[in-house]
């Protein structure tokens, strides 16, 4: 109940931030509470991430449904293993499935707790064979007749269906599959938990409040705010366009920096700043929809541009205003090459909104 607690408190706060939806949430909402974005793992070292992702759900729906799959199997699992080993078994299956989507679905941004879910089902599946000598026969074909086919179901539904992220269902279905395996039940005579099992509970939820703690000191997402519960919710193509204002404003504040660069008091300070609004841009630009060929090839070329400032400044990092090949020369052509694009894109812009039925406003040009 308090782990369904958390997803429901999670997603009232995205509710707040404008990320109440059906079947989708904004991309920038999910990427400031802490959805799974390897650029931003990687490279920011944002690993809490692997852990905060599992409390994240995207629409609705997706919440219901995973809210609904952890009161069935989660209240069984939690009174066969006792709620120390239930939490570690939940948490440690969920971050196993965060990891397999890192390793093997490195471009979606996912959150969820699929992840934990499969992670459960698979426990139990593997509990009904690894005790079959030890509980009733009904009770172990009982245990396969009802696990095996949802998970033999969910995952040919999320092999069908691009959008669902399977890695992590997989990830999680066998590590869940493996703590059965290591990890004993709560006996019918047990009566105090072992304090192993008592330690690494009390790790986990250390691990949780770390992992919230630092997700909200590096929250920089809409504010919260009770209009954002009855604001429209953005399409794929205003998600698309916000994304890539949001890339396109991230480069072009990592110039305004370079160009101040040799009056800073700490230029290696400057840099650094530069290069995290460069990953801050492209975690932008690696969440915005892909809608037609066009909108994907404008996509491509500013993630182009902004590899390359990239590459500029770890160069400046290392050599400062030594660096060879001519800093200045690099970053002026570079310049150019942005400026090039944002011509380019600010011609074919207006048609693709009226296409889709949006047309761009005065101020801040909103969609």
């Amino acid at each position: 109940m308090i782990l369904i607690g958390i997803n429901v408190g999670v997603f009232v706060l995205m509710s707040l931030a404008g990320g109440f939806a059906v079947t989708s949430v904004d991309p920038q909402v999910l990427l400031a509470f802490g959805a799974k974005q390897n650029t931003l793992i990687a490279q920011n070292h944002e690993y809490w991430r692997l852990i905060t992702s599992i409390f994240i759900h995207i629409g609705i729906i997706h919440l219901f449904l995973n809210n609904y799959a952890l009161w069935i199997i989660g209240q069984e699992i939690e009174r066969i293993y006792g709620s120390a080993r239930f939490v570690i078994i939940y948490l440690s299956t969920g971050v196993v499935g965060s990891l397999g989507s890192y390793y093997f679905n490195p471009e979606a941004t996912s959150a969820g707790a699929s992840g934990s879910i499969f992670g459960l089902f698979g426990v139990m599946a593997a509990f009904a064979f690894k005790y079959r000598k030890e509980i009733p026969e009904f009770l172990s074909r009982d245990i396969k007749r009802r696990i095996i086919p949802v998970i033999a179901i969910n995952l040919i539904f999320g092999f069908s269906v691009k959008i669902v992220d399977n890695a992590a269902h997989i990830g999680g279905l066998l590590s869940g599959i493996a703590l059965a395996l290591a990890v004993p039940y709560m006996r019918p005579h047990e009566r105090i938990t072992p304090a192993i099992w008592r330690t690494l509970q009390v790790t986990c939820l250390a691990l949780m409040l770390i992992s919230f703690v630092d997700a909200f000191r590096s929250y920089s997402g809409p504010r919260l705010s009770m209009h954002n519960l009855t604001a429209r919710t953005g399409s794929n193509v205003e998600a698309y366009f916000n994304n890539m204002r949001d890339a396109s404003r991230s480069l072009s504040e990592s110039f305004k920096i370079m160009v101040e660069l040799p009056h800073a008091k700490d230029p290696s300070a400057d840099v650094k700043r530069a290069a995290d609004t460069i990953e801050r841009g492209t975690g932008y630009l690696n969440s915005a929809t892909r809608i037609t060929s066009e909108s994907e090839q404008y996509k491509a070329r500013l993630l182009d541009l902004m590899n390359e400032q990239k590459d500029i400044l770890a160069e400046y990092a290392r050599t400062g205003s030594k660096a060879p090949g001519g800093f200045d020369n690099r970053e002026g052509e570079l310049l150019a090459r942005y400026n090039q694009f944002l011509s380019d894109y600010g011609k074919w812009l207006p048609a693709f909104l009226k296409e889709h039925g949006y047309e761009l406003s005065g101020g801040d040009r909103q969609p």
